[in-house]
């Protein structure tokens, strides 16, 4: 991973590669996101969420997308969902 993180989620992508999201590293809550391409064996930067957040859960739905979902952050528990559209 190009962000060292931990407390973060990893989803199976229809695709065959794998989004990981958010988490806790370097003393931070994490925004951003990667991608893991198994075929390449190497993770990519993508978009960041729109809120930080660890202890999160991440659902992929039928449609493709991902759906993340509450969490913790430096100013409490998280009470909102994005749609990661991966």
């Amino acid at each position: 991973m190009a962000t060292a993180r931990n407390w973060h989620t990893a989803t199976l992508l229809n695709s065959g590669q794998a989004l990981g999201t958010g988490g806790y590293g370097s003393s931070v809550y994490l925004a951003s996101s990667e991608i893991y391409d198994p075929s390449m064996g190497q993770w990519n930067t993508t978009a960041s969420m729109a809120t930080t957040r660890a202890y999160h859960t991440a659902t992929l739905l039928n449609s493709g997308k991902v759906l993340v979902t509450g969490g913790q952050a430096s100013s409490g528990y998280v009470a909102s969902s994005e749609i990661y559209y991966a």
